[in-house]
């Protein structure tokens, strides 16, 4: 959570599926989403450090993430989002399996919910769920860049 008084700083990088802004505090990453186009940036440390994380992601050099992100505020988020972070990259979940992994089995749509709430694409890689026949499902960045990034990964891994 971001403190009172802290600054928020922001930076914009262009990737293979559109503009990712990122926004950061001196000690959290608290966003990356999906943006319309790149705008002016204000960047810190921590901007830089995910921007090189997501150059390094496209460019075939990066699997995984270690930011410092800032946790989900629901305890079935936060417990959403570390079980995606564990999907190997390259690789899919159904909604199902991440419920299941959670300890709430009957809770696939939930799960959805959650993930459509992931304010740190890419990094909490939620992409890499889908629907338990194969078809992607829904993405907040449009179901075109989650194809995508499926297809990078498998043609990377």
């Amino acid at each position: 959570m971001k403190a009172k008084n802290e600054t928020v700083y922001f930076a914009y990088i262009d990737t293979p599926v559109g503009a990712i802004k990122i926004e950061a505090t001196d000690r959290l990453i608290l966003s990356l989403t999906f943006a319309a186009e790149a705008g002016p940036s204000n960047p810190n440390g921590r901007c830089e450090e995910a921007a090189e994380a997501l150059r390094a992601y496209f460019s075939g050099k990066r699997k995984t993430f270690d930011l410092p992100l800032k946790e989900a505020s629901s305890a079935f988020a936060k417990k959403v989002y570390a079980e995606t972070k564990k999907i190997p990259f390259g690789e899919t979940r159904c909604y199902g399996d991440i419920a299941r992994a959670v300890g709430s089995p009957g809770a696939a749509r939930a799960v959805g919910v959650a993930l459509s709430k992931n304010p740190h694409i890419i990094a909490v890689p939620c992409h890499r769920v889908v629907y338990k026949d194969g078809t992607v499902g829904h993405y907040a960045g449009g179901d075109e860049k989650k194809r995508a990034l499926l297809a990078f990964e498998r043609g990377v891994s």
